[in-house]
């Protein structure tokens, strides 16, 4: 049978190999893991694209508990014109993981020290990341008649001896941790990277439709590798054997040939029967539902409606530091999350940047809370159209009022179950925002749960006065304490959050406690099932142009110094609350994102294809915008 790419690569993609090659092995993950179910069933529990490189990803696997990185190394047409890829697999262990025993000590201390994760989520970056938690070779291979073949390439058991030692220092003093000449490593890499290969062949079955029509086994002398103070080297070793599994769709598929040293363990072709040792493997089944053409969960028997998510927080509060928290959370767990995003202005921005294993709408050119309302009844269809997420998260502009959402929300009551209001409050400033404008009063009152984000060096005292702030406003939602929008979502919605959620201030307090100040609410609240309509019944809420703020958009006309614009966001005056977007700089190659809130700024390279090809502007929002926009833009072009 002639294989069908059409539902992974353009047409054009095809008539590059090397690119096709190269791409072939993300795009069947990405394609797998927008099928709520289908993934469950493949061993998926998560995927993340890695922002410094575009040809990289994360993944996690059903039993694992660290991370598998893939990310491309080379990249060739050989000379018959078959597209080959070579790809590095890390596996990044979790510091409770079993197989952080067999990597070098020097992984130890990486997995143990501050930002393990955060480096891992981008670990293209860090090449000293890649170098410790390496455990194998994929290669993707597509030939010019569509055949395609994917193979792992790991030994046995990677050794590496110290020839030295390894000291490490103590509490105690010095210790001997590895003594001369003994094994730094002795990782069981071909066995721990097969989860992550079987699961990856399995979603490329599943997209091409059709099981593999060929599989080879090769095993080889393997080498023990040694280091000291100046050099590592390599040396044949009995104990290692270097292992390659093969797999080949399509009539030709172009099978890479074995070595002359290599001894062929298994072959199989079809029609024969499956080799005993690999007949329970996923990849053979692709029958169970077309993961081509259906995005249904009804085909897998699912048929819970979305939940949805107003999250709603004056502007800087933190609210898409939380969503993207809640993002990996849910896909770590297997949860499909689509997103509507709204911006104050003609321009949206978060959408471009926070990646692409999840549906993302934008709704532009004005305000979610007032006149663009009906654009998000409009966004919200089409991803129910096109996709089955298990939640939905609004993300309104730090300007909005969720009064002015709920009714249209009720309209869609037979398509998601609405599961809360989650309100951002800016620890810092959260008691002068609330004093000053009464969107962020309504944002409190309307909230079912309300997290107060930013509390690292924020007093005791100064919180407590802030919650108790929030209390007389809102006496029913529980409140939550994070720092950059770090918090479980457990412990926010419970488990089911349909079942769970408290019922507003605005619905009717039916007592006057509840707040857990950062422990699980667990089950005190008023459960019972309302509408979102409940929260305020035919009122219109307080709108942003009531409190005097407005938006202007700047779109400078080519690159800005960096120093200068530095200079000019700090001298903004207390009335612009809110500076985003992105800007080239003149003495930087990749666009940067601004963020602006009053007292802090930050600009930060974007290395993403969607963030760098997007448009380039700035959007100040506040009180007087007008003239306080105007005093800028002339600081920035005049320098």
């Amino acid at each position: 049978m002639t294989l069908d790419y059409t539902n992974l690569l353009p047409p054009s993609a095809l008539a590059d190999p090397t690119g096709a090659a190269a791409g072939l092995p993300g795009a069947a993950l990405l394609r797998i893991n927008f099928v709520p179910g289908l993934r469950q069933r493949l061993n998926w529990r998560g995927m993340r694209e890695c922002a410094s490189a575009d040809d990289s990803l994360t993944a996690r696997v059903a039993g694992q508990a660290g991370v598998y990185g893939l990310s491309c190394l080379d990249s060739r047409t050989e000379d018959d014109g078959t597209g080959h890829a070579e790809l590095a697999l890390m596996y990044f262990p979790a510091p409770e993981d079993e197989p952080l025993d067999g990597f070098p000590v020097e992984a130890c201390f990486a997995v143990l020290a501050d930002g393990y994760l955060d480096r891992v989520r981008d670990f293209p970056a860090h090449p000293d990341l890649c170098g410790l938690f390496r455990i194998a070779r994929v290669d993707c291979l597509l030939s010019p008649t569509g055949g395609v073949a994917l193979t792992l390439a790991a030994p046995d058991r990677a050794l590496i001896a110290a020839r030295d030692g390894v000291m490490v220092d103590t509490a105690e003093g010095p210790r001997q941790a590895v003594a001369p000449g003994d094994l730094d490593k002795d990782l069981p890499a071909f066995d721990l990277a097969m989860p992550f290969f079987t699961a990856l062949a399995a979603s490329l079955g599943q997209a091409l439709g059709t099981p593999p029509a060929r599989l080879a086994r090769h095993a080889a002398p393997g080498l023990k590798w040694v280091y000291g103070a100046e050099d590592f080297t390599a040396e044949p070793c009995d104990a290692v054997r270097d292992i390659r599994l093969d797999l080949g769709w399509g009539p030709e598929p172009p099978m890479p040939a074995a070595h002359d040293d290599t001894d062929t363990v298994v072959t199989w072709s079809a029609p024969d029967e499956a080799p005993a040792e690999y007949a329970g493997a996923p990849w053979w089944r692709t029958d169970e539902i077309d993961a081509r053409y259906s995005l249904d969960k009804t085909a897998l028997g699912i048929t819970d409606l979305p939940k949805l998510i107003v999250l709603t927080g004056f502007l800087g509060s933190g609210k898409t530091s939380f969503l993207g928290n809640f993002v990996e959370y849910q896909a770590a767990r297997n949860g499909f999350v689509a997103i509507v995003q709204n911006e104050i202005g003609e321009k949206g921005l978060d959408g471009s940047l926070l990646g692409q294993h999840y549906a993302v709408a934008e709704v532009d050119e004005g305000c979610v809370c007032c006149t663009l309302a009906g654009s998000l009844k409009m966004a919200l269809g089409d991803i129910l159209k096109d996709y089955q997420p298990d939640f939905v998260v609004l993300e309104t502009t730090g300007l909005a009022n969720p009064a002015n959402l709920l009714a249209e929300i009720s309209e869609l009551e037979e398509r998601l179950t609405f599961a809360s209001i989650t309100t951002v409050v800016d620890a810092p400033r959260g008691l002068e925002t609330l004093d000053r404008y009464g969107v962020a009063r309504d944002q409190a009152r309307l909230a079912d749960v309300i997290l107060v984000n930013k509390v690292t060096g924020q007093s005791e005292a100064h919180l407590q006065a802030l919650e108790a702030a929030l209390r007389d406003l809102n006496p029913v939602a529980p409140i939550h304490r994070s720092s950059y929008g770090d918090i479980s979502p457990a412990r926010l919605y419970g488990v089911n959050m349909a079942e769970q959620r408290p019922r507003s201030a605005a619905a009717g307090p039916t007592h006057g406690h509840g707040h857990d100040h950062g422990h699980e609410h667990g089950h005190a609240h008023d459960h019972a099932h309302h509408q979102p309509h409940a929260h305020i019944h035919g009122a219109r809420g307080h709108t942003h142009g009531e409190d005097g703020l407005s938006s202007l958009l700047w779109e400078p006309p080519g690159p800005v110094n960096g120093k200068v614009l530095r200079r000019a966001l700090s001298a903004l005056p207390p009335g612009v609350l809110r500076v985003k977007g992105l800007v080239d700089l003149k003495e930087a190659e990749e666009p940067h994102l601004c963020q602006y809130v009053p007292g802090s700024f930050t600009l930060s390279p974007v290395t993403s294809p969607e963030g760098a090809a997007g448009e380039r502007f700035l959007v100040l929002i506040g009180e007087n915008i007008d003239n306080a926009a105007r005093v800028f833009i002339r600081k920035v072009e005049n320098g």
